[in-house]
């Protein structure tokens, strides 16, 4: 691995990075090897820039491959109890270490130019993970016509010109995972390139992960048990949406929107994805369970699906938000 202190700067270790990523694409056999030579390297270093350095490595390499199902519960928790130098490279990792547990490892190696795109995504802002509040707060991610995040715009729209109104399973049938592994990198790293995407599945896939990697859910967690006491009730719906936040509220009826949009009779007939499965898809999105426990999360699951299913509903009926 060579020593983090050796002064020569990560980004000039390029082919170095480049060939380690894609010895491990190729060889599962030598990940875990990897990840931990990595994370001894950065613990107890004396050199914040090599420390930094090392984590960044870390975060990059978990574009390519993920740890072995033995060390990933290890890994992700030195993550998180490691004093890493930034806020933004622990928001990264944090990020990184949730993609790849969703994905796994890619199939195909990583380009030379996905790599440098990589390098670039922690110091950047977050376009995956951040909070609505930031993401509006930075002219960067926001569009100046509509007031609304880039990349929900980005995405909605690609789905309409790839005609996934016309599409069977859209939003149930997942994109290929390598292609929306680069497509997320693009969007990550501020340059996207939608040229080559011919499948809608790849930003059906991506903006539910934009969803449900928002730092807090569209609803906020302590209108939860308002929502799941009454999950079939108009008023509660309505109530509860004049307590959210304004910029939740905006996405939300931008979403909304688009949604109804999809359950128009002559696109439910090609998509065969009705409210009901629309809402089960987009329930994580608009509601998180704030306790953890999995037997609880599976509990809730259905009324967070009645939720947002009258939700739907409420605004199908023209009551708007």
């Amino acid at each position: 691995m060579g020593n983090t202190e050796s002064g020569v700067p990560f980004k000039e270790k390029f082919a170095e990075v480049l060939w380690l990523a894609n010895r491990g694409i190729r060889n599962p056999v030598l990940r875990d090897e990897v990840f931990c030579q990595v994370a001894k390297q950065v613990t107890g270093n004396p050199s914040p820039s090599a420390a930094e350095c090392g984590w960044t490595l870390l975060g990059v390499l978990l574009y390519a491959f993920r740890p072995s199902q033995v060390l990933f519960p290890h890994l992700e928790a030195f993550a998180v109890s490691a004093p890493v130098p930034t806020l933004a490279l622990k928001r990264f990792l944090r990020l990184q270490l949730g993609r790849v547990k969703r994905m796994g490892s890619r199939t195909s190696e990583i380009s030379a130019k996905e790599l440098r795109l990589a390098m670039t995504v922690p110091s950047r802002p977050l376009v995956f993970g951040g909070s609505l509040d930031d993401i509006m707060a930075d002219p960067e991610l926001v569009s100046r016509r509509s007031g609304l995040p880039r990349v929900l715009e980005q995405l909605t729209g690609l789905i309409g010109s790839l005609g996934g109104d016309r599409t069977e399973g859209l939003f149930r049938v997942p994109g290929d995972a390598d292609v929306v592994g680069i497509v997320r990198l693009q969007l990550e790293a501020g340059q996207p390139d939608f040229s080559r995407i011919r499948d809608p599945n790849v930003p059906a896939s991506l903006l539910k992960e934009w969803l449900r990697d928002l730092a807090d859910p569209l609803i906020p967690e302590s209108l939860y048990e308002t929502c799941m006491a009454k999950p079939n009730d108009p008023q509660t719906v309505h109530r509860v949406l004049g307590m959210a936040p304004e910029s939740s509220q905006r996405v939300i009826r931008y979403l909304l929107a688009f949604l109804v949009h999809l359950l128009q009779p002559g696109v439910q007939a090609k998509t065969k994805m009705n409210s009901s499965n629309l809402a089960l898809v987009f329930g994580p999105s608009f509601l998180r369970n704030p306790v953890s426990d999995l037997k609880d999360v599976f509990a809730s699951s259905a009324g967070e699906q009645a939720f947002v299913l009258s939700l739907i509903e409420h605004f199908r009926a023209g009551h708007g938000c």
